[in-house]
């Protein structure tokens, strides 16, 4: 099963998306214009304008992509019994989609496209590689939400030694990341092994961003296009991590 990490991302800026996906490195490859498509170092990350104002503007979905749903769910469905979760499969005139619903409220989806089907992006952009997608799913129940990710085929791969991080790989590309909150929600974050040198690259591209150095490691913090002036909503590209210190690597 070649489960690929594709969240998607809801905007009134789609423009502003497409420059900063491309700045760090992602290529596109579908566009149709309220639609768009890029595939990163490993997953992918779908772009969808919305009218300014629309409540939908600034979430983000988790959601992967298979190129064939049936196939997947009848090896994912085991797992998700002993969760106690199902699938629920859902047709519309843009495809097909299952969606599980995690106890904590938090939905995961996935898509039935062949899209992102051996695309994958390249360094356009000089030597520097392009960055790896990286959601968080936030929630009061870590362990729970690794279960759910991990029963959908994914692998643990950092677990911090406090028990509020988990990030785990699809085998088809990309991570996701499962992070210990009093809120339940998910934001679009990436992963890249040179923070400092991607830094150059997204202030060639004339977008805002700092890197930040903190106890577990560099973060590049970029101005979010749908509210730039907001600290809090910042995207944040962790540095791919090196220092294990207070963390387990798990595979």
């Amino acid at each position: 099963m070649s489960l690929r990490v594709r969240p998607i991302q809801y905007t009134a800026h789609t423009e502003d998306w497409f420059a900063l996906i491309t700045a760090l490195g992602g290529e596109r490859v579908r566009d149709d214009g309220d639609w768009q498509l890029f595939a990163v170092a490993g997953g992918g990350v779908a772009i969808h304008g919305l009218p300014d104002g629309d409540p939908a503007v600034g979430r983000t979905e988790l959601r992967f992509v298979v190129a064939d749903l049936d196939g997947a769910l009848r090896a994912v469905t085991p797992g998700l019994i002993e969760l106690g979760l199902t699938a629920r499969v859902t047709a519309e005139d843009f495809g097909r989609f299952a969606r599980v619903s995690a106890a904590d409220g938090q939905h995961v989806y996935l898509d039935e496209d062949s899209d992102l089907l051996g695309r994958v992006a390249g360094s356009a952009s000089g030597d520097l590689a392009p960055a790896e997608v990286l959601p968080l799913w936030y929630t009061k129940d870590v362990p729970g939400g690794a279960r759910v990710l991990t029963a959908l085929g994914l692998s643990a791969r950092i677990r911090s030694d406090s028990g509020e991080w988990v990030d785990l790989s699809a085998p088809g590309g990309g991570l996701l990341a499962v992070h210990g909150d009093a809120r339940t929600g998910a934001v679009l974050s990436f992963e890249h092994p040179d923070v400092r040198a991607l830094a150059e690259r997204v202030g060639d591209a004339g977008i805002v961003a700092d890197v930040v150095d903190e106890s577990y490691g560099l973060s590049l913090r970029i101005a979010n296009p749908d509210s730039p002036d907001d600290l809090r909503t910042r995207i944040w590209v962790n540095q791919t991590q090196e220092d294990l210190y207070g963390y387990q690597r798990l595979g």
